[in-house]
């Protein structure tokens, strides 16, 4: 027996020093272990949210559950009704064309691994399968993330970059537990499509290998396509980087030989999705692929035919010549631009047109304050890692360089754009990082042959590294160890699912369930055949949560419509009841945020995270849309006073306004300890006209968020 176990252990031990000599000793060992390090972060620190309770997070990942969940429903056939699906718990009555509405790559996927599992005996609740892809998917992109930078980098700078980006708040806050949205997928996607890319035009590549890889990227870039509404960017990026080797004189045939299926099979996907359609073949995104395909091989012939020199010169002519014919393409409405919503990223200026894009935090522009919150003291290495790439020059450092100035100027644009920045900040943190200490230890300890630099200068290269990690440390290091900083992103991550905080920035520990009780509440207790008017943040909520059908919702498809529900919401009760009569609503929900007293000296107060400041925004949407809905204008100046301050109105918007007589928290003048005359809200029991009210979720005082819902009498 014994020397039956010791064989055994003999043959074990062999088959490891075996794999130890194939894979590299040490030089596999070490860099495996930071790797799982880095993804046994990221999991972990995605997964904080669980302490909740499994529930998707925010308003858009409801509808891709509802989706996947109406696909599950069919089976495999689901997959291929998705064209026609139509909602009628939402936009009432006309319903909601799924199809036309969502890129179905997050439902799709959702949908299919939960009925392959089901097809292999495996039962797992739809709801914790949602809310936990988000985390697999922020792994799967620390994996892709290393890769991809091991292969240009090599593997220190790879390394470092997955650390950084496994507690990047920017990624953290859209791959935790719940978040079942675009983003969270699309990254891993896009980042493997341009691993692949990479490699395809490898000057090293097989002609063959090229091909295979090209096909390869263009079903990845296809996916990304199917999944994200930003698909837009890593297309056009790759695209771009293609003529722009060419026009650098670094054309070579693997080019060419991946190009051609990569935008073959983008092409392909694309147009099969319902949302995009065969015009898409006509938009700018496409268009710009087709111009490059015929410059790679104007470039092709060129070289063939000509010396090089020569070749080079001809082809950044002909790179003018396709830029007017892209322009003149444009002017002449040959080809199409993306929305308004795609061209406000490039060109701020556009947005003053989108009232209804501004009025949501995410799509503001961004400030240094968001800019340091999302990336850290990070953000400061990343010009270094750009200097550090323009400096070697390579293929793939040229393609992480314009990677990361689209990328930056873009976050800087809109502030939800900061996920897809994430990954590219923290390779560039992490290159700039390594090569830091890289340089640091040559001076620490100075090879044989090598000029020793003067003391002074020697202690600031050996310093500078040694600050750089300092600071990311205490940044990132969580209040429980001691950081007294509200800073880490492993503190945002721990916090509870938004539905769960009632949508206010609670923090961790802190539950509001008003939300929860009225989506319940309204799902047991209203008739089938109610309608709810409420603001179009909540939609999502009341359709598919409560299980109700609401006028309008976050997919915002019809603005004339939300309007006239923000027009209803800020005109005199007998206004309201007319309009809410046309539009089928049978109840009318708000959303208030309110802090009790809290001591002596103070006094409750409205907070401004509920309808109380939203309507601020009603008023410019109602008022933007007024006259193409046949309506009058409202006088803006009566409701916000000569300051236009959202959270000091005037009288009027109390007494005028069926919103301001729904809110119950009144305002009212008291004078302080000191003597000064403050504005306080206190409870008044509503009594509006046409409206009666059926359900609090909190009794006064006891919460600091209130749903309220009116039954429409009038």
């Amino acid at each position: 027996m014994a020397r039956s176990v010791g064989a055994i252990l003999g043959r074990v031990s062999g088959a490891l020093t075996s794999l130890d000599r194939r894979v590299g000793g040490k030089e596999f060992y070490m860099p495996l272990s930071v790797l799982l390090i880095a993804v046994t972060v990221t999991f972990v620190s995605r997964s904080l949210p669980a302490r909740w309770g499994f529930l998707l997070s925010e308003f858009d990942p409801w509808w891709h559950f509802k989706v996947g969940n109406m696909i599950i429903e069919r089976g495999w056939a689901g997959f291929f009704e998705f064209a026609g699906l139509v909602d009628y718990k939402s936009w009432y009555p006309t319903g909601l064309s799924i199809g036309k509405t969502f890129y179905p790559g997050v439902s799709f996927t959702f949908a299919f691994i939960y009925l392959t599992l089901s097809s292999l005996g495996i039962n797992v609740d739809p709801m914790e399968l949602a809310a936990t892809l988000p985390v697999v998917y922020g792994v799967l992109a620390i994996i892709v993330t290393f890769v991809l930078a091991r292969y240009v980098l090599g593997t220190g700078p790879a390394l470092a970059s997955t650390l950084l980006l496994s507690i990047s708040y920017a990624h953290i806050s859209r791959t935790h537990l719940g978040w079942l949205d675009d983003e969270a997928l699309a990254i891993p996607l896009m980042h493997a499509a341009f691993l692949t890319y990479l490699a395809s035009i490898n000057e090293k590549r097989s002609v063959r290998g090229a091909v295979i890889l090209g096909l390869l990227t263009g079903l990845l870039l296809g996916y990304t396509g199917a999944t994200w509404g930003a698909h837009r960017f890593p297309i056009m990026m790759v695209f771009l980087f293609t003529a722009l080797l060419v026009f650098m004189g670094r054309y070579r045939a693997q080019i060419l030989a991946s190009f051609i299926p990569l935008l073959a099979s983008t092409t392909l996907i694309l147009i099969s999705v319902p949302k995009l359609g065969l015009s898409y073949i006509l938009e700018v995104t496409l268009l710009s692929g087709y111009l490059a395909m015929a410059y790679v091989a104007i470039a092709a012939v060129l070289y063939r035919y000509w010396d090089i020199r020569r070749a080079v010169i001809t082809l950044r002519g002909i790179a003018l010549g396709l830029v007017l014919l892209s322009v003149g393409l444009v002017v002449a409405a040959v080809a199409d631009l993306p929305g308004l919503k795609f061209l406000s990223v490039m060109f701020p200026q556009l947005r003053g047109e989108l009232v209804i894009i501004s009025s949501v935090a995410e799509n503001q522009a961004a400030t240094w304050s968001t800019l340091f919150n999302d990336f850290g003291p990070t953000l400061i290495l990343v010009p270094f890692g750009i200097f550090l790439l323009l400096r070697r020059a390579g293929d793939g450092d040229i393609f992480l360089a314009l990677y990361a100035v689209l990328s930056l100027y873009f976050a800087s644009s809109l502030v939800r754009l900061a996920l897809p920045t994430s990954p590219i900040a923290a390779i560039l943190a992490g290159f700039a990082l390594t090569e830091m200490l890289v340089l640091a230890s040559r001076n620490l300890v100075p090879h044989r042959g090598l000029k020793l630099r003067k003391m002074g200068e020697r202690r600031f290269l050996i310093a500078v590294p040694l600050v750089m990690m300092m600071l990311i440390s205490a940044h990132y290091l969580p209040q429980a160890m001691g950081n007294s900083w509200a800073f880490s992103s492993l503190d945002a991550a721990y916090s509870p699912s938004t539905i769960t905080s009632a949508s206010l920035p609670t923090g961790r520990g802190v539950v509001l369930s008003d939300w929860l009780r009225a989506v319940e509440w309204m799902r047991n207790n209203l008739p089938d055949n109610a309608v709810v008017a409420a603001w179009w943040d909540y939609g999502d909520w009341i359709s598919i949560v409560a299980n109700k059908t609401s006028l309008v919702d976050n997919t915002t498809i019809d603005n004339l419509k939300i309007a006239k529900v923000g027009y209803a919401l800020l005109s005199p009760t007998n206004v309201s009841l007319r309009i809410f009569k046309e539009m089928g609503a049978t109840h009318v929900l708000i959303f208030i945020s309110h802090r009790p007293q809290t001591g002596a000296g103070d006094f409750p107060r409205l907070i401004y995270y509920g309808d109380e400041s939203k309507w601020f925004w009603m008023l410019r949407i109602a008022n933007q849309h007024a006259r193409d809905l046949g309506l009058k204008p409202i006088d803006e100046v009566s409701l916000l006073g000569p300051n236009r301050d959202p959270t000091n109105p005037t009288d009027k918007f109390w007494t005028d306004t069926t919103l301001g007589q729904l809110i119950p928290f009144k305002p009212r003048q008291t004078s302080d300890q000191f003597g000064n005359i403050v504005t306080a809200h206190y409870y008044e029991e509503p009594n509006v006209q046409g409206y009666r009210l059926v359900f609090s979720s909190s009794q006064p005082y006891t919460s600091l968020a209130y749903v309220y819902i009116y039954e429409i009498t009038g």
